[in-house]
């Protein structure tokens, strides 16, 4: 487990009396590594390990972005990416295992997997979520070691206990997403997700509305859902990440753009236009050099599909230098 991140009270009542024109400072984002989108290589997901090692989703792989700045193929995962499939999310578990979702955009393909990868890069089926529809997307783990995984195309939240037992734990309306105005051709709803300091909620993303729900969360069920917010500036919505004080960042694919929700549901543009394309994930640093460093992935999915043409898509690797360090992933 991660050790416990500490903000001061002292430090916190700093950066709440900030000016806004200095909370809001949109420095530059730096690319790290690029990709092939010819290869499909599109890097869709992003997480973190204790020792600063980034892990990506890359196409039909499993890549690692050691500390010394080297990208390496960890693990190749067993799934028809030439037919449509795709690694999605990614986490490290309490087990040191890096867990990977895959799904698929095409019709009657089955790839509606969780994949459990050593660190050596070993390769097994931990879990099957096909259903009619699935796309699972992304996920999280709670204080118990039990996954709790976004489905993106069936508008619900699959939970799997440590032995890779599934279940549907939660569905709502509130999940799915639209089908008269979809982002990308087909409705997507739940997509990132993430639990708040406290663990008393989960936070979600709705790709299609652009909307930011929460779900309470106690002894492992779910009590009731609300919407945080709903925002043009947050439709294409994908991954999300708090940092150390609450605030969410939100990775928004369609609009090339990285916004925030403040504790009142307020939005805010952090970061927007090139080098950002279709980000689509994102990761504070856990390293002792860069937990001021929020790390994400340009998926550049909807330049490569043809759905964006102002420009040939850009995949990579990026950072940018933020003022508070992530929350943290394991504890409270």
């Amino acid at each position: 487990m991660r050790h416990r991140r500490i903000v001061t009270w002292t430090w916190v009542l700093a950066v709440s009396l900030l000016p806004a024109t200095a909370a809001l400072a949109r420095p530059p984002a730096t690319v790290l590594e690029t990709f092939d989108p010819t290869q499909g290589q599109l890097p869709e997901s992003i997480t973190t390990d204790d020792a600063g090692n980034l892990y990506l989703s890359v196409g039909g792989t499993l890549r690692e972005y050691t500390t010394d700045h080297q990208l390496i193929t960890l693990a190749t995962i067993p799934v028809p990416v030439a037919q449509g499939a795709a690694t999605l999310g990614v986490k490290v578990g309490p087990d040191g295992f890096i867990y990977v979702v895959t799904a698929a955009f095409a019709p009657n393909l089955n790839a509606a997997f969780v994949w459990k990868v050593s660190p050596t890069g070993q390769v097994s089926l931990f879990a099957d979520l096909n259903q009619p529809g699935a796309i699972p997307n992304d996920l999280v783990f709670d204080d118990s070691g039990n996954l709790y995984v976004t489905d993106s195309g069936l508008g619900q939240i699959w939970n799997i206990d440590p032995q890779g037992n599934s279940a549907v734990w939660f569905k709502d309306p509130l999940l799915l997403g639209d089908p008269s105005n979809p982002i990308a051709g087909a409705p997507l709803g739940a997509n990132g997700i993430a639990f708040d300091r406290f663990r008393r909620h989960l936070y979600v993303s709705n790709t299609d509305f652009g909307r930011i729900v929460r779900i309470g969360f106690r002894d492992g069920r779910a009590h009731g859902i609300e919407t945080v917010t709903t925002s043009d500036l947050l439709r294409g919505a994908d991954g999300i990440a708090f940092d150390a004080l609450g605030i969410l960042f939100v990775a928004v694919n369609a609009s090339d753009r990285i916004a925030t929700v403040g504790w009142g549901g307020s939005v805010s543009v952090r970061l927007e236009g090139a080098p950002l394309d279709a980000p689509s994930s994102l990761a504070f640093g856990t390293g002792g050099a860069d937990r001021h460093t929020l790390y994400l992935t340009n998926f550049a999915i909807l330049r490569a599909n043809g759905i964006k043409t102002d420009h040939p898509p850009q995949p990579s690797l990026a950072a940018f230098p933020v003022l508070l360090p992530g929350l943290d992933l394991d504890s409270p």
